[in-house]
């Protein structure tokens, strides 16, 4: 009898570390997914294409010429914040104080990226970040030119070029 409660007990001590296991590797992959702006699966609704709670607002429709004037926070924990670009030729983003334009955003490198201006065109680049720089929600290893209401997403936070 003893025999059989031992095993009893075994089997479900190891039942109990594989369940362990299960959970830390889906909390683990849920973290890598939500770093890299993938959004997790969520329930179909009309028209069939799945909808996600935390998309940032879409971009209000451009003119053809229009002049980025400032660079805004749509989405992550400075939401709202803004600051004109019209007479800067370069701006750095990332968490660091020396920034030019400072991220309250964990997950942003101290120097993450930089937006430049060559003549009426503006491009960003990455700037060697941990978690990467994306533009349109692709991740970006080059300067990749942005337009006005281009949504550029470093970290959690997604920046965005405004008239």
């Amino acid at each position: 009898m003893d025999s059989i409660v031992l095993l009893s007990f075994r089997i479900a001590l190891l039942v109990l570390l594989w369940f362990f296991i299960f959970m830390a590797m889906r909390t683990m992959r849920r973290d890598v997914n939500a770093a890299a702006g993938v959004s997790p699966r969520r329930s179909k609704g009309k028209g069939g294409v799945a909808a996600s709670a935390a998309a940032p607002p879409p971009a209000p429709p451009r003119k053809r010429g229009e002049q980025a004037r400032a660079l805004s926070i749509v989405d992550g924990p400075l939401k709202g914040s803004h600051m004109e670009i019209t007479s800067l030729q370069d701006v750095v983003m990332g968490r660091s104080p020396d920034c030019t334009f400072v991220l309250g955003d964990d997950y942003a490198s101290g120097r993450h990226a930089r937006l430049f201006r060559r003549g009426n065109d503006w491009f960003v680049e990455d700037l060697d970040s941990r978690n990467g720089t994306f533009v349109g929600g692709n991740r970006i290893d080059q300067p990749e030119r942005v337009e006005v209401g281009s949504d550029i997403k470093l970290g959690r936070t997604t920046v965005r070029l405004v008239p």
